[in-house]
């Protein structure tokens, strides 16, 4: 698969326009040929490189390719402008090739250029990123939320968040600063990149170890839904509306429909629904209404169904049946690898299930016996996930003899012990900087409320990245309330209750 017979092709608009239809058919490329209107508003937006007054050359054949592949991926034409003439022929020739033989080019050439300085040293140029990093938090929580609102969102008009926009700027500044091609043209690029560590980004600014945010992951990567460091992040300025905190907004649907039931029915209605989310995510329709029967929930009954379930597709069904996961109970989704994942894969970062060597069917249920629901994407991120830890400690409590509440008094904590006595709380913040600033500015809510005050860390955090409670005593305030707390691991947390057992 070549290019050889047309290496000396030349020819008007109308001529390339025929040659750009054939050889996007000879080499099988799922594109819209252009008209010839489109090839002359390519041309005057400069993405053809047409001397003035000659004809189009085979150059400008690879580029009107190269065009058509990237507005695809949601490039914008200024985005394409910028990159394309970096390319030469042959390089832009193993670019089209490659696309035609499906295998993913990145698109994105290193540029020979002299790396610029950064703006007046270190601190400043670390300002500038995290700066860039909380614009870009809270853009996301923006696009976020039109998105669930069905607001047309484009990335050509006003309708993208501004916040979102001027992060792509900086970001482009820091990529060409560093040397490098802008990375941040396109807003479905930067998206792709946001559900991975920041320090990950291949922008030596993000790995310096003054920049505080380097660990974060601001889109979840599986569930496509903003993490608790990019709320965190995102508010860590004060500038940015509590409101729009996804995790906040849930939480007061879910106080608003237990407050309905009465004073002495809420805080029990809080528990057995937030222990639902957490151990039920999946679940029959009919299962759905003898649990809200079972725990006297059945006036919430519409309320609960369209706040926080969906039905399950038909494209999460593997060879007809939904997959439990057999550590959290969710739904398992298909994975592209089947041989890596041939049951699907969790979409719990902080399951077990979520990594090849552990997952795990426990049930294969049939979506024609009873109607099937899976928690929303928010529920499954803010609530079953951490529910892990949550639920791992209170059956430990419970298992030692000790006097155990979950979500005592529509949460006060996670877990208290022994009434008043102890309060803990299980954090599954990928970075120990957004938690710290999480406790620092908003306080450490209920905790406040106990005696002693314990924040549990998920084990699998610890073992990824060892300095997270150094880090994290580092970056929070050692005055106040944020001075009182403890933290430690989840094992940590129930070995310690094996302790308390003997005490008493």
């Amino acid at each position: 698969m070549d290019f050889e017979d047309i290496r000396q092709w030349q020819g008007t608009a109308e001529a390339i326009a025929k040659e750009l239809k054939r050889q996007i058919a000879r080499l099988g490329l799922s594109v819209e040929p252009p008209a010839v209107r489109t090839v002359r508003l390519w041309r005057s937006k400069q993405l053809l490189s047409q001397p003035k007054g000659q004809e189009f050359r085979f150059r400008q054949i690879l580029e009107g390719l190269g065009v058509a592949l990237l507005l695809k991926r949601g490039w914008t034409l200024a985005a394409i402008a910028q990159v394309l003439p970096s390319f030469p022929d042959a390089t832009l020739e193993q670019q089209i090739i490659a696309e035609a033989n499906c295998q993913d080019p990145s698109w994105l050439p290193q540029m020979q250029t002299t790396t610029l300085p950064l703006p007046t040293g270190h601190a400043s140029a670390v300002d500038f990123a995290e700066d860039t990093v909380i614009l870009l938090a809270q853009g996301i929580l923006r696009q976020y939320t039109r998105i669930i609102n069905r607001d047309i969102v484009r990335q050509y008009d006003k309708s993208i968040p501004s916040e979102l926009y001027r992060a792509m700027c900086k970001l482009g500044r820091l990529y060409i600063e560093a040397g490098k091609s802008d990375r941040a043209a396109c807003v479905h690029t930067v998206l792709e990149r946001a559900r991975y560590p920041l320090d990950e980004w291949e922008l030596d600014i993000f790995c310096h170890p003054d920049f505080r945010f380097g660990q974060a992951i601001l889109i979840d990567s599986d569930l496509r839904v903003p993490t608790s460091d990019c709320a965190e992040i995102a508010n860590s300025k004060g500038t940015f509306g509590e409101d729009n905190v996804i995790e906040h907004r849930l939480y007061e649907r879910l106080r608003e429909a237990t407050e309905r039931l009465g004073i002495r029915r809420q805080h029990k209605a809080y528990t057995a629904l937030r222990s639902l989310f957490g151990s039920r995510s999946l679940i029959g329709e009919h299962q759905l209404l003898d649990y809200l029967g079972d725990n006297d929930l059945t006036p919430l009954q519409g309320t609960i169904v369209d706040t926080f379930f969906d039905s399950v597709p038909d494209v999460w069904l593997i060879n007809g049946y939904a997959h439990r996961c057999a550590h959290c109970g969710t739904l398992m989704r298909p994975y592209a690898d089947r041989k890596l994942f041939p049951d699907g894969r969790c979409p719990i970062r902080q399951c077990l299930g979520h990594n090849s060597s552990t997952a795990k069917v426990s049930e294969k249920l049939d979506q024609n016996q009873d109607r099937l629901l899976i928690a929303k994407p928010q529920i499954l991120t803010y609530w079953t996930g951490p529910a892990i830890d949550e639920l791992a400690i209170f059956e430990a409590a419970r298992k030692n003899g000790l006097d155990a509440e979950l979500y005592p008094e529509s949460d006060l904590c996670d877990v208290s012990i022994n009434g008043r006595n102890i309060g803990i709380d299980a954090k599954s913040y990928t970075s120990p900087v957004s938690l710290a600033l999480r406790l620092n500015r908003t306080g450490i809510g209920g905790l406040e409320h106990y005696r002693r005050r314990i924040i549990a860390v998920s084990d699998q955090l610890i073992e990824e990245r060892p300095d997270y409670f150094s880090t994290f005593q580092s970056a929070i305030d050692k005055k106040g309330p944020p001075a009182t707390l403890e933290i430690m691991s989840v094992s940590q947390v129930i070995e310690l209750l094996k302790v308390i057992k003997y005490e008493n």
